[in-house]
């Protein structure tokens, strides 16, 4: 075990952009705060703009059990927010960890302008709605479509998340349900994107720290994959992104944007 250890630490370790979208209220930094610090709290504070958080994981495979093994590092706004280029282009076999930059963002509507700066490069999109409150689920179609138009990624990874299972009696919404939603009304196909509906669509709690953990492990692996698949080696091609000046995006950000978890 050792000397697998020691090898690990000899290989660069790539990095992975995660960004969570959806809804005020959803639960978006708490299923982060639960993965990184192993924490929950019914305290609730809204995200003003965006902030990100770095954990390196293990990449589970059936042949191992080990768990993850996390290193964070929390980081304010700043110009470097796209430094999160990933480092897996061209990799000839799958790493056994990645560093994980995960961004949290508002999910008020205020506050678009300032959260779509920080779309673009994203390696995997997490959407996140609430089983207790339907609007939540109408309103990632909204979302899912705002950071296609503004992550200039061809094609990037898409996970769906339904939380607050804890709340079992106030469901609104079936897990069967949410496919044919998001397909609905929409000029881009979600199914386009999402690889695997069995494996990407998932319910948790924030309460559960197992659930938590193996979602942003699905999120790794999800990540290495798309980018490490011969078919999918164009998967991070960047595309123009003329249309949004990032310059003025950060600069407000950086006046106005902390995060309150």
């Amino acid at each position: 075990m050792e000397d697998n250890i020691e090898g690990m630490k000899d290989e660069p370790i790539p990095n992975l952009k995660i960004v969570i979208l959806g809804d005020l209220g959803v639960g978006k930094t708490c299923l982060r705060s639960q993965f990184i610090y192993h924490i929950f709290t019914n305290a609730y504070k809204a995200t003003i703009g965006g902030d990100y958080l770095t954990t390196t994981v293990v990449i589970p495979r059936e042949e191992t059990d080990h768990g993850s093994q996390r290193i964070e590092h929390g980081t304010e706004i700043e110009d470097e927010h796209n430094s999160s280029e990933n480092t897996l282009a061209g990799c000839k076999s799958i790493p056994e960890k990645v560093n994980l930059q995960i961004w949290d963002t508002a999910g008020q509507e205020r506050f678009n302008s300032i959260s779509q700066a920080f779309y673009r490069g994203t390696d995997v999109a997490i959407l996140v709605y609430d089983i207790t409150d339907y609007e939540s689920v109408l309103s990632l179609r909204g979302w899912f479509e705002r950071f296609i138009e503004h992550s200039h990624v061809e094609r990037p990874g898409v996970m769906i998340i339904g939380n607050k299972i804890d709340k079992e009696s106030e469901r609104c919404v079936d897990r069967d349900e949410i496919r044919e939603i998001l397909n609905k009304n929409t000029d881009v196909s979600i199914d386009n994107y999402v690889r695997d509906w069995d494996a990407d669509l998932l319910e948790v709690s924030c309460k559960k720290r197992d659930l938590v953990d193996k979602l942003f492990e699905r999120a790794a692996q999800l990540g290495v994959e798309i980018l490490t698949n011969s078919g999918d080696k164009n998967a991070k091609n960047m595309l123009s992104f003329d249309s949004i000046d990032l310059q003025q995006g950060i600069s407000r950000a950086s006046s106005s944007s902390r995060c309150s978890c």
